[in-house]
Formats: C-alpha cells, sequence, structure tokens
C-alpha cells in the first residue's frame, strides 16, 4: 500500500512464493479478500501464467483486418495481453485502466506482418497500420455525425462548406500532428522516441523507428531489447494512469499499488521470463511504476537459485528489509535478480501455522488502503470550482485575482480585517490582523516574527479564560509591513521590533511566577512608506476600538510622513493613545494631546550633531535630498539643522544619491542627513571618489537600519571602514553589547534574558516561537539592535500602566478589573521618574532604552540620544562602541 512518499515514486519488489499448492491456494484467497469490496477498492488481476501460453499457442491468434491486407501475427508476451484485460475490467470502477495506449501500440507493430517487396510498399503498410490504430478513437465520431447530418443540412450553404472541409481533414491534420510527435497530439509517439530501449535515436523519424518494430524488418535487431521495450510500454500506460506529476489529482485518488497475482509460473509458460525483463526494465530505467507482482513457481529457475537460501513466508518483513538496503547497489550493478524477494511457503507436511507465522500475520494482514484524500476528491473539487466559479461571477475577476496574488482575500475569521489598496505600484494589501489567518509581507522572517506574536496572543486568551482576574491588555502595532516589488522598504526596522514585542509578550504571558496583566498584539500594516495610513485607521481601526475595549492604544507608526501625521491625529479624536516608536519630526507631539514619543527628535539631533562637530573641531558637510515635499522627518531634520549650523554646510543631491559630489578630507565630517535606503548610495560614493582621503562619515538615525541589515553591510568594500551614527535608543545597545555571548546568565539585563531564551529555543517551547528563533539564529548578532528594544519598552509602558492602575489606585468596589483606555491614558500622561535616587519610583518605568518620563514631556524631550561607532562595517559581530551620549552618561557613555 503506498503509505508514504508520493505514489509510485517508490521501488517495488517481484514477491516470488516457492512451494507447493498451498501457494496457489493463497493467491486464491488473497484474490477473494481483496474483491469483496464493491467495486474492488485495490486494482488487482490474478492470472494463471498458463494462460498467457494459451494465448500464443491458440490457431486464432492471427487477426486479419476486413480487406485481408494487414495480418497481425501472435504476441511477443502473450501474458501481458492477459493481464491487460484483467486490469481493464468494468469491476473496477473508475480504478480501472481504460487506455493501454503505449503498449497496445508497440504490441501492434511487433506483430505486424509486411509483405515482402519494395521497402515504400513495406513503409505505407506501417503507415496503414498507424493510421488504423489512431483512428480507433474517432469511430464513435462517425454516429455523432451521422445524427447531426440532417442538422447540417439547414445550415447556410457556407456554413455546410466549412464544416464539410473540418470533417473532411481533421483526421488527417491530426494523424500528421500525432506522428510527427507535436504536442498535445503526439504522446506516444514521443514517448518511444525519447526512451532507451531498442535506440530509438538511430531512426530519422517515427514511422522509421516503427517499422524497425515489424516483425520482418527486426531480423537484425535484439530480440532481447524488443521485449523490454514492450515491458516498458506496458509500465508506462500504469504511470499515466497514476499520473506523472506530484500535483496530479489522479495520483492522489490511487492510494495502492496495482496488484498482479501470478500462479503457477515456470519457464515454459513464461512467467519467470516476464519477471526477468521487469527487472531488467527497472534496472536500466530511471522512471518508478506502481506494479507490485506476487507470483507463485514451484521452484526457483536455476539463473535466480544460484546463491538464495530461501527463507519461510513468515520472515517476509525482514526480507523486504534487507532488499530495500542493498537494492541500490544491486540495481546499480544491472543484477539479475535485484528486484527479486523469494520465500517459501509451508506444505502440507509442515502442521498447522507457527507462533511466527501467527505473529507475521497480525502484525502484516490488516493492511487496507487509506481514504483519498479530501482535496482530491471529486466532490470536494467540484465544490471548489463552483465555489470560484461563483465568487468570480459576482464579484468580477479584476477584483479576485490581485487579492490571491497578494494575500489578502477577506478572512472568516475574527481578528482580521484587509483592504486590497490599488496603486501605480500594483496595490498592497492594507489591514490588520491578530491571528496566523492573515500575515503581511512577504518577507521571511517578518513573517515568522507575526506567527510567533500570534501564537502568543492564543496563549493570552488562554490564561485569561482561565483566570479572569488577569487583565486581558491589547495594543495595536501599525507600520509598514509591505512594499512594491524592487522597492527596499523597512523590512529589517519593521523585523526588529515586531521581535521587541514578542520579547515583551512572552514576558508577560509565557511566565508562571506573576498574575500581572497579559498582552495581546494586533499588527496592522499601513502599506508603503505609511501611505496608506490615514485610511486603514478611519475604515478599520476606529471600527475595531469602538468595540474591542480591551485595545488600550496604538505603537508603532512607522515614519514621520504626512499620512501618519494624519493618522495620529485622528487616533487622538477617538481618545485612542499613540505611542511611537520611531518618529521624530518635531511637528508630531502637536497632531494629538495623546501622544507619546520613545525617543528624541530632530532637535535633539541637531544639537548633538553640533556638539560632536565642535567637540571634534572639524568643519561639517550636511547632505541631504533636494526634494522632501511630504516628509515631515527630513524637512524637520533640515530645519534644525539650519537652526543649529546654517545654511552653508548643505551639499544637496537631486534624485539619485549616486549625483552626490562630496568634499573629501580627513579633516572633515561627513553628515548623512537622508533616508535609509540611501545610505549604503550614499556610502559607496563616498569610498568610491575619497578613497585614502576619507572624511568621518557620520549618520542621522535613519542609518541604524542600515546597521541592522547584514546582508546590506556584507560587502568586500566595507572591510574596516568605521563609521558614526546617531542612534535614539543608544542605551539598549550599550547596555546589551555582549548580550548573546556574556556569562554567567544572570549578569545580563531582563531584555537580553528574553532574547536568549528565543535563540536557545527548548522541545517544550511553542512551535511558531521555535522557528523563528531559528531563524534569528542565521542573523548571527551577539547584540540587541536599538529598535527591538525601544520597541520592548513601547508596549511595557502600557503594561505598566495598566498594572498601576489596577494595583495603585485605591478603590471602594474592588470588583472592577478591566482596564479603561481613558484611565490608561492618564496613566502614561503621569508617568514620570524622581531626580533624586532616595525618592519612590512607583510611577516611574525603567526600561530598556532608559527611564521613561511622560510627564517631563511627551516628545522625548528628556530621553538619551547618542553617537555611536561602527568600527568596521563589514563585521556584524563587533559591536558599536559610545561616542558621545546628552544627556551625558559616564556610566555607559565614558566616551
Amino acid at each position: 500500500m503506498a503509505r508514504a512518499g508520493w505514489r509510485g515514486d517508490r521501488p517495488l519488489p517481484l514477491i516470488c512464493l516457492i512451494g507447493d499448492p498451498p501457494a496457489a491456494e493463497f493467491l486464491s484467497e488473497l484474490a477473494r479478500r481483496i474483491g469483496e469490496a464493491d467495486p474492488p477498492k485495490v486494482l488487482f488481476a490474478k492470472a494463471d501464467a498458463a494462460a498467457g501460453a494459451a494465448m500464443a499457442d491458440h490457431p486464432d491468434s492471427e487477426e486479419h483486418a476486413a480487406d485481408g491486407a494487414m495480418r497481425l501475427g501472435p504476441p511477443l508476451l502473450p501474458l501481458l495481453e492477459v493481464l491487460r484485460d484483467r486490469l481493464a475490467e468494468d469491476r473496477f470502477g473508475n480504478q480501472r485502466v481504460r487506455r493501454f495506449s503505449h503498449f497496445t501500440l508497440v504490441d501492434r507493430l511487433t506483430r505486424q506482418q509486411v509483405h515482402p517487396g519494395e521497402s515504400r510498399r513495406e513503409r505505407a503498410e506501417i503507415a496503414e497500420l498507424l493510421v488504423a490504430w489512431h483512428g480507433r478513437r474517432s469511430d464513435p465520431e462517425k454516429t455523432r455525425a451521422e445524427a447531426t447530418a440532417a442538422a447540417r443540412a439547414a445550415l447556410p450553404l457556407w456554413v455546410q462548406i466549412v464544416v464539410a472541409v473540418f470533417v473532411a481533414w481533421h483526421r488527417p491534420v491530426r494523424y500528421w500532428l500525432w506522428s510527427r510527435r507535436v504536442w498535445p497530439f503526439g504522446r506516444e509517439p514521443r514517448w518511444l522516441m525519447r526512451q532507451r530501449f531498442m535506440l530509438p535515436g538511430h531512426s530519422t523519424s517515427f514511422l522509421g523507428f516503427a517499422e524497425r518494430l515489424t516483425a520482418r524488418q527486426r531480423d537484425g535487431e535484439s530480440l532481447e531489447e524488443l521485449k523490454k521495450l514492450v515491458v516498458h510500454a506496458f509500465l508506462q500506460d500504469l504511470r499515466v494512469v497514476y499520473g506523472a506529476g506530484k500535483l496530479r489529482l489522479r495520483r492522489w485518488r490511487r492510494t495502492a499499488y496495482i496488484l498482479v497475482l501470478l500462479d503457477s509460473i515456470t519457464e515454459d509458460n513464461g512467467g519467470w521470463e516476464l519477471l526477468r525483463l521487469i527487472n531488467d526494465v527497472r534496472n536500466e530505467s530511471t522512471d518508478h511504476d506502481p506494479l507490485l507482482i506476487v507470483a507463485t513457481a514451484a521452484r526457483l529457475p536455476d539463473w535466480l537459485a544460484e546463491g538464495r537460501t530461501l527463507q519461510p513466508v513468515h520472515r517476509v518483513q525482514t526480507e523486504l528489509d534487507t532488499w530495500l538496503e542493498w537494492l541500490p547497489v544491486r540495481r546499480q550493478s544491472l543484477s539479475d535478480d535485484a528486484r527479486f524477494i523469494t520465500i517459501r511457503t509451508p506444505i502440507a507436511l509442515d502442521g498447522p501455522p507457527s507462533d511466527a507465522d501467527e505473529s507475521a500475520w497480525s502484525a502484516l494482514g490488516h493492511i487496507r488502503p487509506r481514504p483519498v484524500p479530501v482535496p482530491a476528491r471529486r466532490s470536494f473539487l467540484l465544490a471548489a470550482l463552483t465555489a470560484a466559479v461563483t465568487a468570480t461571477a459576482l464579484t468580477g475577476g479584476s477584483w479576485l485575482w490581485p487579492r490571491i496574488a497578494g494575500n489578502c482575500l477577506p478572512s472568516p475569521r475574527s481578528g482580521v480585517a484587509v483592504q486590497w489598496s490599488a496603486d501605480g505600484r500594483g496595490g498592497e494589501c492594507v489591514g490588520y490582523s491578530d491571528n496566523s489567518a492573515q500575515l503581511f509581507g512577504d518577507d521571511e522572517r517578518m513573517r515568522a516574527a507575526q506567527r510567533a506574536i500570534f501564537e502568543l496572543n492564543e496563549t493570552a486568551e488562554e490564561l485569561h479564560a482561565v483566570d479572569p482576574e488577569r487583565p486581558l491588555v491589547g495594543i495595536v502595532y501599525f507600520s509598514e509591513l509591505t512594499k512594491p516589488r524592487g522597492e527596499l522598504g523597512s523590512t529589517d526596522s519593521v523585523t526588529e521590533q515586531l521581535t521587541g514585542l514578542l520579547l515583551r509578550q512572552a514576558q508577560a504571558n509565557m511566565r508562571s511566577d506573576h498574575n500581572g496583566p497579559l498582552l495581546r498584539v494586533i499588527v496592522a500594516n499601513g502599506g508603503y512608506r505609511m501611505g496608506q495610513a490615514r485610511q486603514v485607521v478611519d475604515e478599520l481601526l476606529a471600527p475595531l476600538f469602538e468595540t474591542d475595549a480591551s485595545l488600550m492604544g496604538v505603537v508603532g507608526m512607522g515614519s514621520t510622513v504626512d499620512p501618519v501625521e494624519s493618522a495620529i491625529g485622528a487616533l487622538g479624536d477617538l481618545g485612542v493613545p499613540v505611542v511611537g516608536t520611531t518618529l521624530t519630526g518635531e511637528s508630531v507631539a502637536g497632531r494629538s494631546p495623546m501622544y507619546f514619543q520613545l525617543v528624541p527628535g530632530n532637535k535633539a539631533q541637531a544639537q548633538l550633531v553640533k556638539k560632536y562637530v565642535e567637540r571634534e573641531g572639524k568643519p561639517l558637510d550636511v547632505y541631504q535630498p533636494k526634494n522632501v515635499t511630504g516628509d515631515g522627518f527630513l524637512q524637520s531634520l533640515h530645519d534644525e539643522m539650519v537652526t543649529q549650523v546654517g545654511e552653508a554646510p548643505f551639499r544637496f543631491w537631486d534624485g539619485a544619491v549616486a549625483t552626490v559630489k562630496p568634499t573629501c578630507g580627513t579633516d572633515r565630517i561627513a553628515f548623512f542627513a537622508g533616508r535609509q535606503a540611501d545610505f549604503d548610495g550614499f556610502l559607496d560614493r563616498i569610498l568610491a571618489e575619497c578613497a585614502a582621503n576619507l572624511p568621518t562619515i557620520l549618520g542621522g538615525d535613519p542609518v541604524a537600519r542600515f546597521v541592522a541589515q547584514s546582508d546590506k553591510r556584507d560587502k568586500a568594500s566595507y572591510a574596516g571602514i568605521s563609521i558614526l551614527y546617531v542612534s535614539l535608543g543608544g542605551l539598549v545597545v550599550l547596555k546589551n553589547r555582549h548580550c548573546l555571548t556574556a556569562t554567567p546568565a544572570s549578569q545580563v539585563t531582563p531584555l537580553c534574558s528574553s532574547l536568549r531564551d528565543l535563540r536557545n529555543p527548548r522541545d517544550k517551547d511553542k512551535e511558531a516561537w521555535r522557528g523563528f528563533g531559528a531563524l534569528l539564529n542565521r542573523a548571527n548578532m551577539p547584540w540587541i539592535g536599538e529598535r527591538i528594544g525601544i520597541a520592548y519598552d513601547s508596549a511595557g509602558v502600557f503594561l505598566h500602566a495598566v498594572a498601576r492602575n489596577q494595583t495603585a489606585r485605591n478603590r471602594i468596589d474592588p470588583s472592577g478589573r478591566s482596564p479603561n483606555r481613558a484611565a490608561i491614558s492618564h496613566e502614561l500622561i503621569e508617568m514620570s521618574c524622581p531626580t533624586s535616587p532616595d525618592a519612590p519610583r512607583g510611577n516611574c518605568y525603567d526600561g530598556a532604552s532608559g527611564e521613561i518620563d511622560f510627564r517631563t514631556g511627551r516628545a522625548g524631550q528628556s530621553r538619551p540620544i547618542t553617537i555611536l561607532r561602527l568600527p568596521n562595517v563589514k563585521d556584524i559581530a563587533e559591536p558599536p562602541a559610545c561616542v558621545l551620549m546628552l544627556p551625558s552618561d559616564p556610566v555607559h557613555c565614558p566616551g
């Protein structure tokens, strides 16, 4: 039975049962049991080998055509004809082999008795046979043509002429295409000219090869090769029945191999010859076939008996295992007995079955074909086709197919809402999801991170159902998760932030030593460069926040562009707090009174760059794209840099960054004030133009995304090149520079400890968690990227606010355990850290990126900002070091 692997793609043995009449009785009983089902579930044929010999000796074995011109002699392998007829019997229903086209064609050619004489006459007879054989499938068309003759008579004359020409010529044309192997008509000739037996390549055409197979022309050919071709054609028809491709449904509908039971084979009746030919064909061809043969014989022939010891029938499993082990070696050497398994059956004098016989039967005697897989059943296919046609008819193909290609079909599961946003770049799928029914993007690591997050969402809901006293806190991570083909996008930055959320989620949902809030993360996509952010808020997120009171706010928000600032304002109007992870535009905080920022803005960045330039005492060149319309980050950074250093240092590029003209010199500082997508081009330009006279290269905060991309940094020209960049979460990096290599583990931060658990999963951990951890290990980066820590803190502030609201507020009625979004917003506003080390710290959140104080300022005014040095751009294992930090911190940044 076919129980593993692709059906038909495993070698099958020739099982020979050697013994007295009980062996034949075994085949009869086996055939009875297999045929009990109606129709039988296993396609099988039982034949007495003597039947084939009788057919060969029968006086009516020659078939005569109606005109007597063609004569067919006796078959080369008559036993195959018997098996063909048995396997084609109607008692098998849809399982039967309906056509043996390859075998029948070869069989007829080998039996063709052409008239001696001119070669032209002989070839005409071959062509006549091929035309007759090819036209056999068109006979029913004659009846249909006669039935419609009266209807054609009523047609206009010109239509009758066209129909008459088609009827007269379609068969000759179809035969011409078939005989010349033109796809899709010439399947049999095409296969015959490609297979290995009888060397078809020595013939100039299919007609010439067919002529070589006839009885008169094959005197100079190898009879053994010809018989192998006949067997090969028979097996090819069985392969066609099972389907040639792995995705062919007919292959999946057949869950058992074809079984042939041959009774009483001898050398004289051709049974042993047939098995030997099958053995040789399987050795010499590279194609598997689905035929399993069980044969009985009184004794082994001399050519097979040498060196063989017959084992008792209860050792058949051991014999099969040994055969499988040695088959590769034996078939490679084209062994005459590579495919044979020979078993001794008990005779009457052996007595009743032994304990070993009974044990073997109990282990092997109850094999049943497995059911046809549901997707391969005709009823399922009909229902699926009907549904697809109906959906296409109702919605229109132009609506359906882009959504299928973009993985953006509406999901029946709750927690998912998506829309297809069509634009000039081909469209993208935007919306939100809290489960694996909908994943955004096509990056492997980013999708794996989403699966792991959604897995922990299920854990949170399960724990909340068991212990309703633990608040279930939901947040929406809103960012850019898709991009047009060929664009860079923000895949690495988003994956880092998803990782940070996952680590914070794991601490809340996977630890059993506390009863704090549980965390559920909804992933929302605003499209490429967050271009659809406002649309997603208005049409999808607004209804979600109205119906789901467990959602406390939004984190992330991508980058400072107009659609993001508009979306922040809309969320503020809904009373939804937003915690920005990497936004630095100075105008963002004014869009909503409920906006909070975890990183300092561009004003602090410009002040930091000015401080560094003054300390180094070198002239500054600021490089930025000329057109910054609609990009709040670039516009804000330009304005703040002008305020700090003036207009003179600016060097603009128009269009591609390759047009920039850098100013070289080791005594200069080149500050990159553009987007991450352009930084590697800018760096390449500096290296090409300045060579050994490089300026100090300093990148703005987007360069942190470049630093996180190991594939971008892996260039030979970057070896030994040092760069500086502004880090918005420098403390995350500095406190975890040796995160995965530090020992003992007790000295690492909580964030690092969680990352270690993720990258070293245990067997009992959840499946998606383990899968994402395995992908992270490929990166082999021993320190934590800043965006991991910032996103980790963005979820942490909500959990901290909920925990404080639930425990620090004195309540008259303690039953009110569900957090309120408005109350949590005020908890965020009041979040502050004391300046004195002795003061109470109950409302202070000390996160991976440092202490968070929103009372001092919601726009990250009190947050640290750092310049880090990457000593060797190409070496991803060497962590950055601190160059300058504001406000100063001699503990983490002695430089």
